[in-house]
């Protein structure tokens, strides 16, 4: 990343955050427009590098309200837990959320994975090598042999269920 995308990021960031950071929290019997929602967002205590590992004292819980149009799609506030990793750099106090954070991977590319395929009582178990590393729900391309690839999803550490 260059120095002035790094800098307009940081720019953007200390525009878009004070109001993330700074929300009044409302009393619980004051009323808010039909368009306004109470969500809890997890943000970066510390400024973090490319590719660590979350750890409890790196996150701190936001509660805030935000501005949801019913007609969008619905905000991401899945929250960051320790163990998950920055896929970039994060700003302290920067919200955690995908893609700059994700889950631990739990297939590494190249290792050797159980593929598995099940219709009803049957089931079929391949061992084959991973193409790509993923988390858990991630697609993940299984290498039989030389010339045979099958597509599946991960489901745990070294294990592929097959579409």
């Amino acid at each position: 990343m260059s120095f002035v995308s790094r800098h307009l990021v940081a720019l953007v960031a200390l525009l878009l955050l004070p109001c993330v950071l700074c929300a009044q929290p409302t009393a619980v019997g004051t009323p808010r427009r039909s368009d306004q929602r109470r969500v809890s967002l997890t943000v970066a205590t510390r400024a973090l590098a490319r590719g660590e590992a979350l750890q409890p004292a790196d996150i701190a819980v936001v509660d805030t309200i935000i501005t949801w149009r019913w007609n969008g799609l619905a905000p991401d506030t899945t929250p960051a837990l320790p163990g998950w990793v920055t896929r970039r750099p994060i700003m302290a106090g920067e919200v955690l959320r995908a893609p700059a954070v994700s889950a631990p991977p739990v297939i590494a590319g190249g290792a050797t994975v159980h593929a598995i395929w099940q219709d009803g009582p049957l089931t079929l178990v391949l061992s084959g090598v991973a193409t790509n590393t993923a988390s858990v729900g991630a697609p993940v391309g299984v290498r039989i042999d030389r010339t045979r690839r099958l597509d599946g999803i991960a489901v745990a550490p070294n294990t592929v269920r097959l579409r």
